[in-house]
């Protein structure tokens, strides 16, 4: 449903600073109207108009391209050296340095942990020794009022946890050398109807976003967001629910609950540093890539496995891993990878140091080894992602991201070279908002571009969080994730009802005529 109250008073308020907006690089349609945005930017943005005269509103380019450069400036520009050699500078310039610094130093703070806040079911010390059968399962969001599909895979969920190390800001800046545990489930699918008409087991490894929790607790509806009367802006929610501990986590279960729906194995644990995770940091995604290494070499050996079995018996080391893999083949597997938000960064970086190179960015003098050459990876979803790289993101990203590298041994945004690797990625879907501000939506469109076969890349109307979603957009989007698995793991030639767009407004135009909660559709020069 959308909000009345907001749509009588949009046509009265225009925030001034959101009127200068940066174009779209030489090539691309000029944006040919305006249109006001709701949750997550609450601005006016450039869009194209459609042939029936309703604005489409998009996220445009932060950085066009200098005078007199081509596309690989986005490349050379934002490179792990690039940027490394324009923080020589910065840092000693205050009024370049200091602001990096201070953006940078927010991302070495704990996450704060929802899981249980609102209801104890589910609350564990997530840095301590941890009894399995406390962790909510698939069963929890079948009841009421949460009612979620999830609940449906109850009899085939595994609640696991896996053992990793330290990343290397918790070793050089905390002093913390002893092992965290990842936490989860890994819900065994019934097999995947693959496209040369045979029926065999495949997973899915999602990844949640920033601060996000996939146990958390979500009530149905929109009321993780609130209308500002006295400017009109969409802002989270002031309020205290126990039942609703993290707005949106029942969208990311429901793309659980698709993929599992379709016949894949889906793994899912929440980001070392995050919810029932253990870890004080939850913001180096590049180690978050080794850790699903890191998962597939622990269902494969056992080695530091616990899990819980859907009778409820708790297993250990070889057990657990036969417990899931009674007759073998973890170590044949077929993989794709997927991650929403920070988890798509996570899900880049892992298929990057695969398919690409291995480079320790977080070191002083970062030293590269030969990509790892796991061929059990067959494929990468990105959601609300940034494949673009720095060069696409707000100005003032890449000296934040120099200076946690450099300064904290910390690597959290892809760069320009995972840009450029996408092209020797087997398969990737690209799936974001329109007007997602994580990075311009031309960006997206250049990953996509670069990337081969099967791959898509697919918009709908509305912002980087999934807490405004409907369910119609949510369900669209859960099918499009498992036409992709489907086709990735079949090794097939393209992606079933792929959309390949021609240019920018070809690509914006694309997406369903659903809009999220907050957006009303406008026509154009209204």
């Amino acid at each position: 449903m959308r909000s009345l109250t907001f749509a009588a008073f949009v046509s009265s308020f225009v925030p001034i600073h959101a009127l200068a907006q940066q174009p779209v690089n030489s090539g691309q349609p000029a944006p040919d109207c305006q249109a006001l945005t709701g949750y997550g930017s609450n601005e006016v943005l450039q869009g194209y108009t459609d042939a029936e005269g309703i604005c489409h509103p998009f996220r445009t380019t932060y950085t066009t391209l200098p005078e007199g450069e081509d596309a690989e400036w986005y490349i050379e520009h934002f490179t792990d050296a690039a940027i490394r050699e324009r923080w020589e500078s910065c840092k000693n310039d205050p009024a370049c340095g200091d602001a990096a610094l201070e953006g940078a130093e927010g991302f070495t703070k704990d996450a704060s942990r929802d899981t249980g806040a609102g209801d104890p079911n589910g609350l564990i010390d997530p840095h301590g020794e941890v009894d399995l059968a406390n962790i909510r399962r698939p069963a929890y969001f079948g009841e009421a009022p949460y009612d979620e599909p999830i609940a449906d895979a109850e009899a085939s969920a595994y609640t696991i946890e896996f053992t990793v190390p330290r990343d290397n800001y918790e070793k050089v800046h905390l002093g913390l050398n002893d092992d965290i545990h990842l936490r989860g489930w890994y819900l065994a699918g019934q097999g995947v109807a693959l496209e040369d008409g045979s029926t065999d087991r495949a997973l899915v490894i999602m990844n949640n976003g920033g601060n996000s929790e996939f146990s958390a607790s979500d009530l149905p509806g929109p009321e993780g967001i609130s209308l500002d009367p006295a400017d009109g802006s969409w802002n989270n929610a002031s309020y205290k629910l126990p039942q609703s501990e993290e707005p949106g986590q029942a969208v990311f279960r429901s793309f659980i609950s698709d993929l599992y729906d379709a016949g894949f194995d889906v793994l899912v644990t929440d980001r070392r540093g995050n919810g029932i995770s253990g870890g004080n940091h939850g913001y180096d995604t590049a180690e978050q890539g080794y850790d699903m290494f890191r998962m597939l070499d622990a269902l494969e050996s056992g080695e530091g496995l616990r899990v819980l079995t859907p009778s409820g018996e708790t297993l250990a080391a070889a057990d657990a891993a036969a417990a899931i893999f009674p007759d073998g083949g973890a170590e044949d597997l077929p993989v794709v990878l997927g991650g929403y938000s920070r988890g798509s960064y996570a899900t880049a970086w892992a298929m990057h140091k695969n398919f690409v190179g291995d480079c320790n960015t977080n070191s002083a003098e970062p030293d590269c080894a030969p990509a790892i050459g796991d061929d059990r990876l067959k494929g990468a979803i990105l959601y609300g992602p940034n494949p673009g790289g720095l060069g696409y993101r707000a100005p003032g990203h890449d000296m934040e991201e120099a200076a946690l590298r450099v300064e904290y041994g910390t690597t959290y945004r892809p760069d320009g070279e995972v840009f450029d690797g996408i092209a020797q990625w087997p398969a990737v879907s690209i799936i974001r908002g329109v007007w997602d501000y994580v990075e311009g939506l031309e960006g997206s469109l250049a990953a996509f571009e670069k990337a081969q076969e099967p791959k898509e890349i697919y918009v709908f109307n509305g912002p980087h969080s999934t807490r405004t979603l409907t369910p119609d957009m949510a369900s669209i989007i859960g099918d499009r994730m498992a036409a992709f698995a489907r086709a990735a793991v079949s090794g097939a030639d393209s992606v079933e009802g792929a959309h390949h767009p021609a240019d920018l407004k070809d690509l914006v135009l694309s997406a369903p005529a659903i809009w999220e909660l907050t957006t009303t559709p406008r026509p154009a020069g209204q």
